[in-house]
């Protein structure tokens, strides 16, 4: 066990020593002294005489002080935390520890945070709900990675999934990461998690992918003309619904019949730019649908606003996102899909795997979704691809015909080419003289 002393003070009231000199049985004794051929490593002398533990080292930090650290273990744990600093040191590392409770620095680490109002909402969430209440009264130098892995084997007993573990362990990846940076702690432990402690992502709920019957069933079933708009819009554009609900009629052309989507709509009612540059996109839908879109804000009374929402309250705010939800509870309801029924996120994935069956380009899929990079396309979709291909595979069909024909003959392979592959010329053998070392002698022709 490691404990860290501040800088060591000189001043010390007559009276505190008075007691501690009635009260200690090391009266006389020196506060410490050298460990014999162990140069920086003292320890604190006994009665007895005996060299043992606890251990103390000095060293110099960051700035410059002079600090004690205590070792509760043997003197080649001291050694080794000796050798462990100057390594730091040498290799440019800040050095700066403290003996501050994790509690104290999550919530100091909170308040400077610049993000936005949803991610400070989670952040604060996971410190209250999790973090805080198992690590509160630790030092940051004592959570070590096997506390934060019987963190993640408890939350999974609690029935929590893969990707709710993740969002709580965020907070404290980033502040430990940040003490590690500034030298409160050696390493971030979160770094020395082993894959199978790090939370698994494979026990989500599996996509509901609508087929096209389902979709017409459940755009028919909607019990009013603009939950009927929504639910279309988000089939056919793929939208998340904050950008679905983020709609002004400046977004809206009605000559291209295209929609631009920069913002989004934040569960305070408020317009919000979207995270990333790739969110922010034009793409086109049906001619007929925008047209519609426009006659719900003209009905309003609101056409010639270019800030009036698309979709909005009778208030004119905006649409909350479990009206939207209820909305299509009852929609699915009434066309009797089979369960479970769709989320709204699952629109989305639908008009995805709409688009891979249409042989779409990834790239064309990514752009329209809003996704970073296709590979997050790649990945998150990766198994309506895999059915496009099995669908075009013509295997099966061989393997039929091999099987079932009356004659059943296998294709001969083509002939192989001389030059398969698109290699230089071998280059001809040099002839073998008497001068070559190692190689037997032969007369060149």
């Amino acid at each position: 066990m490691v404990d860290r002393v501040s800088e060591t003070s000189s001043t010390t009231s007559p009276g505190r020593r008075a007691v501690n000199s009635a009260a200690s049985p090391r009266v006389g004794l020196p506060r410490r002294r050298p460990v014999p051929r162990h140069p920086g490593i003292y320890f604190r002398p006994r009665l007895d005489g005996k060299v043992a533990s606890p251990y103390e080292l000095t060293f110099l930090d960051s700035a410059g002080k002079r600090r004690w650290q205590v070792i509760h273990g043997s003197l080649e744990d001291a050694e080794a935390k000796r050798a462990e600093l100057r390594l730091r040191r040498r290799r440019g590392e800040r050095i700066e520890p403290t003996r501050q409770l994790f509690a104290e620095y999550a919530r100091e680490w909170l308040e400077r945070q610049d993000v936005r109002p949803r991610t400070l909402e989670k952040y604060d969430w996971a410190l209250r709900c999790h973090l805080i209440p198992h690590f509160g009264r630790r030092r940051l130098d004592q959570i070590s990675c096997e506390d934060i892995a019987s963190l993640i084997a408890e939350m999974r007993k609690k029935g929590y999934r893969g990707w709710t573990i993740t969002s709580a362990l965020r907070p404290i990846s980033l502040i430990l990461g940040q003490a590690a940076r500034k030298g409160r702690i050696p390493v971030n432990p979160m770094s020395q998690l082993e894959r199978g402690e790090l939370p698994r992502h494979d026990d989500q709920r599996p996509k509901r992918i609508l087929s096209l019957d389902e979709m017409q069933a459940l755009i028919a079933s909607a019990d009013t003309e603009p939950y009927r708009c929504l639910i279309e819009l988000l089939l056919t554009a793929g939208l998340r619904i904050g950008e679905a609900l983020g709609l002004t009629v400046a977004d809206l052309d009605l000559r291209h019949s295209v929609i631009r989507i920069s913002y989004q709509l934040g569960r305070d009612g408020n317009r919000t730019l979207l995270k990333t540059e790739e969110s922010q996109r034009a793409i086109d839908i049906p001619a007929g649908l925008i047209r519609r879109l426009l006659e719900q804000v003209e009905e309003r009374g609101q056409l010639f606003d270019p800030q009036a929402l698309v979709f909005a309250s009778r208030s004119g705010s905006g649409l909350a996102r479990k009206v939207a939800r209820e909305a299509l509870k009852r929609a699915a309801a009434s066309a009797k899909l089979a369960p479970p029924n769709p989320t709204l996120h699952d629109l989305r994935h639908s008009h995805a795997s709409m688009l891979i069956a249409m042989d779409v380009s990834v790239v064309d899929v990514q752009a329209r979704l809003g996704h970073r990079k296709p590979d997050t396309t790649l990945r998150i979709y990766a198994h309506q691809w895999k059915y496009r291909a099995a669908t075009r595979s013509q295997i099966g069909r061989e393997l039929d015909r091999l099987f079932h024909s009356d004659q059943p003959q296998l294709h001969a392979p083509a002939e192989a080419s001389t030059t398969p592959f698109a290699l230089p010329p071998a280059r001809p053998e040099p002839p073998r003289t008497a001068d070559a070392p190692g190689r037997p002698y032969r007369i060149s022709s």
